[in-house]
């Protein structure tokens, strides 16, 4: 009988493990000095600061990211990233394998161009960290508890001794949604599978810092550990950690110091390119302002559904023609 009832156990929680889950994400840049560079070009950058809006489904070990003409499947048994142009009518398919290679590829092309051009060698070591604050506030009817993680990249010219460093920060409001335990199931296996924890549509900016990979796969394993869900996250890019803190709890309305477009974006360029250059004392009212961020995005989760998914959703439409994805080019 001790076997029976274990079995059905067993079984139960076999369903309940390969359930459906969707629900829809919308991300949109809301602050930073590359935000104030494209609002100068009002109508023409309209659509990079509007709100992308598209909907995830999870069934099994496929997930499915549909968005407005194009959708990205992944299948971890087949090990794949299937994307799919619905205005072309076409897809291609790239396998972990072939991005492994390419990451790999893109690295060992970097390392050979820093020998023949002798640029200064720079060791880049990732910091992860994740705490609850426990501060509070209801985000969609939900009662949520705000976690802060952090992601510090820190490089150090093996030469000159000189450094430089970029923070990631992500402030989590996370909240228990029945269901998304399939999401992070889904996630924490991609990420075992591919070596670091990649969204659709990602792939092209981890073979740009293959690098960056590493910092990613901890910052997903944090996020794992953590009980709820992100369903309001504000992520911002640029200098210390510390600083991308404080912009945080600065007011919304808070007025910011103007300046041009052209020294706003010539900032951008100096940060990016920052890593194993000295660092070049900052104007104070430039301090002041908080203009050492980049990049301040936020993202929202909604309308989760433990409905069925039609399994349709998961498959390259008839009459799709396939094309070779550029990231299989690069693995050869």
């Amino acid at each position: 009988m001790r076997i029976l009832v274990l079995g059905i156990v067993v079984v139960i929680s076999g369903v309940a493990l390969r359930a459906d889950f969707s629900y829809q994400e919308s991300t949109q840049m809301t602050g930073g000095s590359l935000y104030d560079v494209l609002k100068v070009g009002g109508p023409l950058t309209r659509g990079l600061r509007e709100a992308q809006v598209s909907t995830v489904s999870v069934k099994g070990n496929r997930m499915v990211t549909s968005r407005k003409g194009a959708a990205s499947i992944i299948d971890l048994d087949k090990e794949s990233i299937t994307e799919i142009n619905l205005e072309k009518k076409q897809y291609s398919v790239v396998t972990f394998a072939q991005m492994k290679a390419a990451m790999e590829k893109a690295l060992a092309e970097a390392q050979k161009q820093k020998k023949n051009e002798k640029p200064a060698d720079v060791q880049l070591q990732f910091k992860v960290s994740a705490k609850a604050t426990g501060k509070t506030k209801t985000v969609s009817g939900l009662n949520a508890k705000e976690l802060m993680v952090t992601m510090e990249a820190q490089g150090k010219d093996k030469d000159s001794g000189q450094t430089g460093a970029m923070s990631i920060v992500n402030d989590a409001w996370m909240a228990p949604v029945a269901g998304y335990d399939e999401v992070k199931a889904f996630q924490l296996k991609m990420a075992q599978k591919i070596g670091g924890m990649f969204r659709p549509g990602m792939e092209q900016q981890a073979l740009a810092n293959p690098q960056m990979v590493q910092g990613m796969a901890e910052a997903a394993k944090a996020m794992a550990k953590v009980d709820g869900v992100p369903v309001e996250t504000v992520t911002r890019i640029g200098g210390s950690v510390e600083e991308m803190q404080a912009a945080g709890d600065k007011p919304a309305e808070e007025p910011k110091a103007k300046q041009s477009a052209a020294a706003t974006a010539a900032g951008i360029a100096g940060r990016l390119g920052g890593f194993g250059r000295k660092k070049e004392e900052k104007p104070a009212e430039e301090q002041k302002a908080g203009s050492s961020m980049l990049v301040e995005m936020t993202m929202e989760l909604s309308q989760f559904s433990t409905a069925s998914v039609d399994a349709a959703k998961f498959e390259v439409p008839a009459g799709f023609k396939e094309v070779q994805s550029d990231i299989a080019k690069r693995a050869r």
